[in-house]
């Protein structure tokens, strides 16, 4: 029997091209935005399972940042809440973490067709990620004022 190695497998991992990890988004006959599959897609669940090993930190980093340009006044609260918020972050980041890894795998599997991994997972970054530690908070990502397909 012969025995397998990890080796190939990781190197053609890290072969993908990675920066097109998106499904290409088209307007169909009806004006709609539609998803389409493309070769692209089979990088979305590589690109997750990289970047979800940094998400504890990147995210620990983004609750320092939050902390730190908190318009409140007062030193104790200055003091107290840099270490809370990169310690929340880090966990909240620690728990997406598995998510993003779970969810590049299901993308990796199915060749990115059913897009399970979240959009900020599939792409390559080491920027801190502002943790969203609550609804409502600064820490919600904002949606953006274009459509999938550019429409504005």
């Amino acid at each position: 029997m012969r025995a397998r190695h990890p080796a190939g497998l990781l190197a053609l991992l890290l072969a993908m091209p990675v920066c097109a990890a998106n499904a290409a988004w088209v307007v169909n006959e009806q004006n709609q935005c539609v998803r389409t599959w493309t070769p692209a897609s089979f990088a979305r669940g590589p690109a997750a399972m990289l970047n979800a090993p940094l998400l504890p930190f990147r995210a620990a980093a983004g609750g320092f940042l939050l902390a730190r340009d908190d318009p409140q006044p007062g030193l104790q609260r200055k003091i107290v809440l840099a270490p809370l918020l990169t310690l929340a972050g880090g966990a909240m980041g620690l728990v997406e973490s598995g998510i993003w890894l779970g969810a590049g795998l299901a993308d990796m599997a199915t060749g990115g067709y059913f897009e399970v991994a979240p959009e900020e997972a599939t792409e390559l970054s080491l920027a801190p990620e502002t943790p969203s530690l609550g609804s409502g908070g600064p820490g919600v990502r904002r949606e953006a004022a274009k459509d999938r397909c550019g429409r504005g």
